[in-house]
Order: structure tokens, then sequence, then C-alpha cells
């Protein structure tokens, strides 16, 4: 098989198609420099220091971060929320969650409710759908300290964000944790604009950048105990982690060619925002609209273009979606079924039993390839 004839719809897990700006700095990184930031004073030690302060730079810039201190780096989304959740939250918190939350954040928060160190809260989808404030009051208690939801669900890419929600936690004293890895290319954020304290993303999906780096965004100067201890390339006299940021956060070796790539990333979505959006909600509207004309087909989410990231989820009645999508596969078409690491979004869609296939569609498709995508599923359904 010729991998370069597969058609990729499973963006929403990584993007496969990274622009060129992003294979040219992690070669140029990894042939001219090649070397790790904080580990000696020679020159090639000096440059990639510069490269990890521009690449924050970046970061911080768009996401509206006031500090590039207030920028860690760790290996991905998932890590970056451990560190948060284990060093922000004490005995005795309560933390409010959204019924859309990624694994990467509600396993941690759960385990440590098993710790008996915390206790969590569920909110109702209906919080982020129609702003009513006074329903946040039904379940904010005396010792509620954060606040944590998604920016869009990676299930069926409905955008959960909303200033209006961050602005009634901020009056009523509650942290607010915003997770970005689904849609961080896609939706406008600016931390200081809209009081988001605490934000973590993701390098691999829509940011376009690699597997291996992700990070943790503050809007003040982080205070809270690191998760890993070890190298951090200053101060390497004292016993534990030295108590500067954001070396603090990051004992061991960075992974330099992902953040310098991720940098790249960045850039490329900063200068082509508009013609990637315009684009992919096109071929959205396009594969929704013909998946409805199909009988059999349950679709999930709001179908609502400005308000849902390029992702679709559907079932097609009387038939397992590990089926479809094995069906999918046996004609070069990826895609994925199942929970999707997110066993509280299918509780609340009602598909826990079952699970769906996500269709997540990216700037890089084609739209002949929804055409062919069509035509498979006609005829799976057809048998």
């Amino acid at each position: 098989m010729k991998f370069n004839e597969v058609i990729y719809f499973d963006n929403a897990a990584t993007t496969r198609k990274k622009p060129n700006a992003v294979y040219d700095a992690f070669n140029n990184y990894i042939k001219e420099i090649g070397t790790s930031p904080g580990r000696g004073s020679h020159l090639l030690a000096v440059e990639a220091s510069r490269c990890l302060y521009k690449s924050r730079k970046v970061v911080s810039n768009y996401f509206g971060c006031p500090s590039t201190n207030n920028v860690i780096f760790t290996k991905n989304a998932t890590e970056a929320s451990n560190l948060f959740l284990r060093g922000f939250l004490k005995e005795g918190d309560h933390v409010l969650i959204s019924p859309m939350e990624h694994n990467a954040i509600f396993r941690p928060i759960h385990r440590l409710k098993e710790e008996g160190r915390i206790d969590y809260d569920i909110l109702p989808i209906e919080i982020f759908k129609d702003l009513n404030a006074n329903n946040l009051d039904l379940y904010i208690k005396k010792n509620t300290k954060l606040c944590i939801f998604s920016l869009a669900s990676n299930v069926t890419g409905e955008i959960l964000y909303s200033s209006r929600i961050i602005e009634d936690l901020n009056s009523r004293d509650v942290k607010v944790l915003l997770d970005t890895a689904q849609g961080a290319g896609r939706v406008s954020l600016n931390m200081v604009d809209d009081n988001i304290d605490f934000l973590i993303f993701t390098g691999h999906k829509d940011l376009y950048g690699l597997p291996g780096i992700g990070g943790l965004c503050s809007l003040k100067e982080l205070d809270i105990e690191p998760l890993v201890q070890g190298g951090t390339g200053v101060h390497s006299e004292t016993f534990t982690n030295p108590d500067i940021v954001p070396e603090k956060y990051e004992a061991g070796t960075l992974n330099m060619p992902s953040i310098w790539s991720l940098k790249a990333g960045i850039e490329y979505i900063e200068k082509n925002k508009k013609e990637i959006i315009d684009k992919e909600k096109e071929l959205y509207l396009i594969c929704l609209e013909e998946l409805k004309k199909l009988p059999n087909i349950i679709l999930y989410g709001n179908g609502n273009v400005d308000k849902n990231l390029p992702i679709i989820s559907f079932n097609v009645d009387g038939i397992d979606c590990q089926k479809v999508s094995y069906y999918l596969s046996e004609n070069n078409i990826c895609v994925r079924s199942g929970h999707h690491c997110n066993i509280l979004a299918h509780t609340n869609l009602g598909t826990k039993n079952t699970g769906v296939v996500r269709i997540s569609l990216d700037y890089h498709n084609l739209f002949e390839e929804i055409e062919k995508f069509i035509n498979v599923i006609k005829k799976l359904i057809k048998g």
C-alpha cells in the first residue's frame, strides 16, 4: 500500500500533514544545532537557549500569555494536566468539570478524589450552551477552587469555550483551567483579555506541531510543586529543583526539535488562519450535508458550523462502529471509532455502550476525499 494514497480523516487525534515550514524547522534544528538549552555555555548551547526563548515567545503571544516565564513546556497536554492538578489542588478542594472532558483531565481528577484529596462535580452541558449565569450557583460550593473545561470537545467538535462563562466564574472567585488540546489552532484566545487563569495545550493536533510537545500557560507566575525532579540546567548544586521559573517545572532534557517545530506551526497558522478556517468550514458542511442524505445515519453534536470544529461523529444504525471503521480502513480511509479517550462525553451523548465513528477534517484534506468517503459509506449501508 502507498501511504500517500490514504485518505486521512483522524486529524483530531494527530494532524498527519504539516506545513513544510514545520518539517524544515525540525530538520534545521537536528542538523544545524542538535543540542540542548542550558547544558553548557558553548555557542551551540547558547543558540539552543535562544531557540527555546523564541519558541516560548511565540506561544505566549499566540495565547495572550503575559510572560514567557509563564509558559511551561511538557511532553504533551496530559503531562501538563497532571503537573498542574497535582501541584495546584490541595486537600479539601472542590473542582467543577464539564461533561465533555477528555481522560487527560478526568482521570487525574478522579484519581485525586480516590486518594481522598479532593472532590469534584460534573456540570451539565446546558451550562455551556445557554450561558445562564444563575445555573452556576447551584454547583459552586464554599471550597470550590477550580473549574475545568475544554476549548472544544474532541468527540463532537462542539466549542465549549465562552468568555462569559469565565467572567461568571471569576466573579465567584473560582479559577479556570482551559484545556485547548482540541481547537487551539482554530479558536482565538487571549488569556489576559478573558482572564483565563491557566491553559494547557498540545502541539501535535491543530497547532501543526509534532508529537512529543505540549505545555501549561498561566496568567500569573506559577507557584506550585513540580511534578518531576531532575536536571534543570541551572543551579545544579541544589538538592532539589531550583525555585526558578520556568526551569523549576522542566526537569530533564526538553524536546527541542519539536519545540522549534511548534514555533513554525503556530507562525504558519497566524499567517493563514482565515484561509484555514474557511476551507475547513466548507469541508465540514459538505461532509455533514452528504451524511444527512444517507439512510440509517445517526449524527451527534450541534451541527453548527460556527460553533464547531471540523469534527463529525456518527453511527450507522445496526452496524457496530468498529466494523464501520474497519470497512473504511479496508478502503484506505482512516477514521477513529470507539470512545476517543473520553468516557465522560460518551456518557453525556448516550453512546457509552456503542461508541461512535469520528471524522476529523483538516485544511489539508481535499473535497474529492469527502466524495470518496461518502461513496464508501453508501456501499456499506447497501450491504
